[in-house]
């Protein structure tokens, strides 16, 4: 795996929820307010899934990075049960966004040995926790009024978004370390 097929979809996210948040700069209505939100939520969701697709190709059980049978099926978004004809049912599993962040973030640091901090408990995540909510909100209306952002609401998405970005980046940066560090070894 190259670094590049983690950064280059990566990119793509980040590339849309910055036409999000230029569209919400040149015309600041509730539209775009909400166009904002789904799209940086839509980028820390995708970010995630693409952390863990590279956490399961980094696996392997020859050496130190393997994975527990629990923890690729969580990588993997899967849940297993039984059919009544006692074959095997594989159906995805839906985890809330906070959980699958928090557990992405820790097998990444595990995986690759990275020391990153979600600094959950702190200002940012609580942040990061409201901003889920105010997308929660908006994909899941049971009043008119649930449509309706705030500018307090807009501002701390934008604070998550830099937050997010900061750990991400983070992640990019220690992950090139690391391999460097493998691979030095590996040639002496």
């Amino acid at each position: 795996m190259k670094l590049r097929d983690i950064i280059d979809p990566l990119m793509v996210l980040l590339d849309d929820a910055n036409a999000a948040e230029t569209l919400l700069d040149a015309t600041d209505g509730q539209f775009e307010r909400r166009a904002y939100v789904r799209s940086t939520m839509v980028m820390i969701e995708g970010t995630i899934w693409i952390l863990k697709q590279t956490c399961l190709k980094a696996s392997n059980p020859n050496r130190t990075r393997h994975l527990a049978v629990a923890e690729f099926a969580m990588l993997s978004d899967q849940t297993y049960d039984l059919k009544n004809n006692g074959e095997v049912r594989t159906t995805t599993k839906f985890l809330k966004l906070p959980d699958n962040l928090r557990f992405t973030i820790n097998m990444c640091n595990r995986l690759f040995g990275c020391s990153l901090n979600l600094q959950a408990g702190d200002a940012s995540w609580d942040r990061f926790l409201k901003a889920v909510a105010v997308r929660n909100r908006i994909m899941h209306p049971k009043v008119i009024t649930d449509f309706e952002i705030t500018n307090q609401e807009i501002d701390n998405c934008k604070q998550v978004v830099s937050w997010f970005n900061t750990m991400i980046h983070e992640f990019v940066t220690q992950l090139r370390k690391n391999a460097e560090s493998i691979s030095n070894s590996e040639e002496a």
